[in-house]
């Protein structure tokens, strides 16, 4: 559908190519669909390039369902119901490792049917995104601090916890270098994922809780990146026990507890309540992740 390619795409042009046809048919399609609906408004002309009105949003969440729906009657008559098509997958930042390699490689020889498309983000982005049927399922990294909305589904996959790291010969005002509170850390320098991680949230809020300033020095994507970089500075990080663990940098790093911060958070996959006949495959993709996490520790 026109509609959909051109909200997924982001232009026009971009979803012609993708339907395989010229610039002003694909817009001929889409102006026939809103006339379909009464003349509805689906998109902000005004803006370059169009963005969906609130209309847009829900009339395109219908259009998910609506062609998931025919892309599995399709399957369910041509693979004799073994599960077939498209599974669109989104895994949080930073649970690439466990996720990416062995449990996909598992499900993709079990189930050649299946078309996989990958996507990285935020986990409060991927909840939204399952939410609107963006994506089938996703594997996130669940706190506290996240919201979960009507319809989506949450199994959880296992523990981890999230630890404050600095250099092994860092120092930092306080009783103890192992044993600190977010105010003696107030002039510690923290190299976090950029504005949109929840675990840096979480750290934001109990600096205000503490009536502390944080201090961020460095904003990079990648975990292992921020491990090498605080390995060599007097900086701070944030990052999951399992990264740590199996980061090359483990020997030089150390964990430093905070007595007035702990995060705890869930591994858990995320997904609607619309899955039809990719059930399954979640189900299996579950149980494989499931088993990848007892072994990565």
């Amino acid at each position: 559908m026109a509609f959909v390619a051109l909200a997924e795409s982001g232009s026009v042009n971009r979803a012609a190519l993708r339907l395989h046809l010229t610039q002003p048919a694909t817009t001929r399609r889409i102006q026939n669909f809103e006339a379909t609906l009464g003349g509805a408004a689906l998109l902000d002309r005004s803006a370059k390039p169009p963005v969906l009105t609130p209309a847009g949003r829900q009339v395109l969440e219908h259009c998910r369902r609506i062609l998931k729906a025919v892309a599995e009657l399709e399957a369910s008559v041509s693979n004799a119901g073994e599960p077939a098509g498209d599974l669109r997958i989104g895994i949080a930042h930073g649970l690439g490792e466990v996720v990416l390699g062995t449990p996909l490689e598992r499900l993709q020889r079990r189930l050649p049917g299946i078309r996989l498309q990958v996507s990285s983000n935020w986990t409060s982005r991927l909840i939204e995104e399952v939410r609107s049927g963006a994506l089938d399922c996703a594997i996130g990294l669940v706190t506290s601090e996240h919201t979960l909305p009507a319809g989506v589904q949450v199994a959880p996959l296992g523990p981890e916890s999230v630890v404050v790291v600095a250099a092994k010969d860092a120092k930092h005002r306080g009783k103890g270098k192992d044993s600190l509170h977010l105010r003696d850390l107030a002039d510690a320098g923290w190299i976090l994922n950029p504005v949109g991680c929840g675990c840096r949230a979480a750290l934001q809020r109990a600096f205000d809780r503490a009536k502390a300033p944080m201090r961020v020095t460095a904003e990079v994507f990648g975990e292992d990146l921020q491990l090498s970089l605080i390995a060599r500075s007097a900086g701070l990080g944030l990052v999951p026990r399992r990264q740590l663990d199996h980061s090359p940098h483990r020997a030089r790093l150390r964990i430093v507890k905070v007595t007035d911060f702990t995060l705890e958070a869930t591994i858990a996959m995320l997904y609607g309540p619309a899955l039809g006949s990719l059930v399954v495959v979640v189900n299996q993709l579950q149980a494989q992740i499931g088993d990848r996490l007892k072994n990565y520790k």
